[in-house]
């Protein structure tokens, strides 16, 4: 049976009962649009990928030049075929200048979008960060079909960034169904944008069920797990620690990530004389972080604002690290201060402050039976307040709410 023939099929089995409307909807496919490729540091967004209900399809590239399995979708779903052909055939100089102006044109890009969602039976599009949100809002508007975009961070901070997006920040915020966001900072940011109020959910991330399996042994190393970039300030988690190996010789320091301040963290360490206490691992999958965090005494991550409002969200290796019982070490910023609760999963001081942070290392390496404490509150506390399921599901009725309302 041809594929487009399954999928109709399919279609008519898969109709669905919602209990607080009694009415019957087709439910068609969710386009996920992830933007850049899987990042290992971005599980939050595999998650939904994986676990969300029904038929998905994925976007990946930025707008127009959308992938899908691995193939650009302007060739494959445009009403005119020619144009692969065409691709394979001219030298690249001809191509570009006799086809690629007309083929990015507004016309030519609402076409193959169009024989996208036709040929994959979308239904709603769900935007990976609000800079996806704001691209595809258009299509979706010009197509009818519903809008949920995923603020992540970044995206409702960074005003470097947002500078170019206003309008279209405007036009996505006018027809987005409903605006997702991750903690109540940036719930407070997206009103300052522009966004309704009522159109805004705050639906947290978390932590997978695997970690809640790890029992740490408190040893003396803290752990570090993110990105080494501006907001998370990786250079301050060290100047902090080198405080530390004063009081404590025997302590260590493993940093986990990859980034643009890689580099600068390893000239540090090295320019102090700490290459024995400090390990960078590179980016790791959970798999690999897994027996790091038990063989830790606490997580420690300095975020903070920088100088164009750039912030987190809610990083997820926070709910993570507490999940598997380590107390954390932070900073008072954006979600973090929901996450943890100062004196009894962790300690937060202020953003920039090296000597307080330094203060409650050594306060942790001290005491194991502190951790042990802290690490258990810790794990109640994200489980019972950011449940991976619960984000899941959360999202889930807000797509089946969104299918309704295009339905009548």
């Amino acid at each position: 049976m041809p594929g487009s023939s399954r999928r109709l099929v399919k279609r008519w089995i898969d109709q669905v009962k919602l209990k607080d409307t009694g009415k019957r909807i087709w439910m068609g496919t969710i386009c996920i649009v992830n933007g850049h490729r899987r990042l290992l540091s971005e599980t939050f967004i595999a998650a939904q990928v994986e676990r969300l209900k029904g038929d998905k399809v994925v976007l990946y590239n930025y707008f127009p030049e959308y992938t899908c399995n691995g193939r650009k979708i302007r060739y494959f779903y445009s009403r005119h075929p020619w144009l692969m052909k065409l691709k394979r055939l001219l030298p690249q100089f001809l191509y570009d200048r006799w086809i690629t102006r007309n083929e990015q044109s507004e016309a030519r890009t609402r076409d193959f979008m169009a024989g996208f969602v036709r040929e994959h039976n979308v239904d709603v599009f769900l935007a990976e960060y609000g800079f996806n949100g704001a691209d595809i809002a258009p299509i979706a508007k010009h197509l009818d079909k519903p809008l949920i975009v995923h603020f992540h961070g970044h995206d409702a901070h960074n005003e470097t960034a947002l500078a170019p997006y206003k309008i279209r920040y405007k036009v996505m915020f006018d027809y987005a169904h409903r605006l997702v966001s991750v903690s109540h900072t940036m719930t407070a940011a997206l009103i300052a944008l522009g966004a309704d109020e009522s159109k805004i959910v705050y639906n947290p991330y978390g932590a997978r069920e695997y970690f809640y399996q790890v029992q740490p042994d408190y040893r003396k190393t803290l752990l570090a797990v993110g990105r080494f970039a501006d907001i998370k300030a990786p250079y301050l988690t060290l100047m902090a620690f080198q405080k530390v190996v004063a009081q404590f010789p025997d302590a260590s320091l493993v940093m986990v990530g990859d980034g643009p301040l890689l580099e600068t963290c390893k000239s540090l360490v090295a320019t102090w004389d700490l290459s024995s206490r400090v390990t960078f691992t590179g980016a790791l999958s959970h798999d690999e972080v897994l027996p790091l965090m038990s063989q830790a005494c606490a997580f420690v991550q300095h975020s903070v604002t920088t100088s164009d409002g750039d912030m987190e969200g809610m990083p997820n290796s926070i709910l993570e690290a507490g999940a598997a019982g380590l107390p954390v070490i932070s900073t008072r910023h954006a979600g973090i201060v929901n996450s943890v609760i100062e004196g009894e999963t962790g300690f937060l001081v202020d953003e920039r402050d090296v000597d307080g942070m330094a203060d409650r290392m050594c306060r942790l390496l001290r005491d194991p039976e502190v951790c042990r404490t802290m690490g258990a509150s810790a794990r109640q506390h994200i489980r019972e307040n950011y449940n991976i399921d619960r984000h899941i599901q959360s999202l889930q009725d807000l797509i089946e709410k969104a299918r309704v309302g295009k339905s009548h």
